[in-house]
């Protein structure tokens, strides 16, 4: 079973291409967050947990779900991140969580995709994309391998300078920078409420037809990226700049 968390689709993407190499469920751990009830899982297959890296580790969201989710059948647990282009020092929190629950760790890898950040960075020209994307079939095939032979999966873009500050720089990210306050709306919003649909913490609710966003946020650029008339801005910051929603398909014959 493969459990993944997706803002714009980057990770939706890969959780996709593994199952399909590795002929296993998807299963989407946002939906299931929005629905706020503790989850039972059962797989005769190793699970696969899959997210995106947010300010060097899993999503706080996420390390929450795992923690308050049980799993049954198989005790094995593998891990791969979607990142711009490092992993920080997520897998010591994932590595804690499966001694927590009794699990047995089975590595964690990254895998780049395009950046998709737009509070703080630029998304990648077309061609760029197209560039990133031939290099995750290639890294997730690897992945997809090392399962089958049931090895232990090694990560790539760990980088050993910046992982040990993980464990100040996340929390200070999330207190300081992150929050829904900012988002606004412009005059090109139609109402249709996609927003309110996609926030993981259900965060986001229409007042006179018009989005209104609560302070609790973890900065998927779901709604940002995802709104079909590009009617919301993050203060300033997103002024201008090109939306990123990944709508790649896994290629079954590269497979």
């Amino acid at each position: 079973m493969i459990l993944y968390f997706s803002g714009t689709g980057n990770t939706k993407y890969a959780a996709e291409v593994l199952a399909a190499a590795l002929g296993d469920e998807t299963k989407d751990m946002k939906e299931l967050i929005r629905q706020g009830a503790r989850v039972k899982f059962y797989s005769d297959k190793p699970y696969m947990i899959c997210a995106p890296i947010y300010a060097l580790r899993f999503p706080p969201v996420v390390e929450s779900f795992l923690e308050n989710s049980d799993f049954w059948g198989s005790s094995e647990v593998y891990f791969v991140a979607t990142c711009a282009s490092m992993t920080g020092g997520a897998a010591k929190y994932l590595k804690k969580i499966c001694t927590d629950k009794g699990l047995s760790y089975r590595g964690f890898a990254g895998v780049r995709m395009p950046e998709n950040y737009i509070v703080i960075y630029k998304v990648p020209s077309e061609e760029e994309q197209q560039k990133i994307f031939r290099r995750a079939d290639d890294e997730l095939v690897r992945i997809a391998n090392t399962v089958i032979r049931r090895e232990q999966l090694t990560d790539r873009y760990e980088n050993k300078l910046v992982s040990p500050i993980t464990g100040a720089f996340n929390p200070w990210f999330y207190g300081a920078l992150v929050t829904g306050r900012k988002f606004r709306v412009t005059d090109k919003c139609t109402s249709c409420g996609k927003c309110t649909t996609v926030c993981p913490y259900n965060s986001i609710e229409l007042v006179g037809g018009k989005p209104v966003w609560a302070n609790k946020c973890t900065h998927c650029m779901a709604c940002i990226s995802g709104c079909p008339s590009g009617a919301i801005e993050y203060g300033s910051r997103t002024k201008g700049k090109k939306r990123y929603i990944c709508k790649r398909k896994p290629d079954v014959e590269f497979l």
